[in-house]
């Protein structure tokens, strides 16, 4: 029984783990929320957004890849 125990929590952690490198808060250069990336698709549609300051955005042409 003790074996099943440990191996249910090692099965569990591993998937929050995953989980956790996942979400897009552990990415680098990528939006917080929601509402950053509606922000961003409606100042630079089809673009990438690259905010200065709180109301200065510069719109970079994203390379194919």
């Amino acid at each position: 029984m003790t074996k099943l125990l440990e191996a249910l929590i090692l099965i569990v952690a591993i998937c929050l783990g995953l989980t956790w490198l996942a979400v897009p808060d552990a990415q680098a250069d990528e939006p917080q929320t929601i509402a950053q990336n509606l922000r961003d698709e409606f100042a630079c549609p089809g673009m990438h957004a690259e905010w200065l300051d709180e109301k200065t955005v510069q719109c970079l042409k994203e390379k194919p890849m």
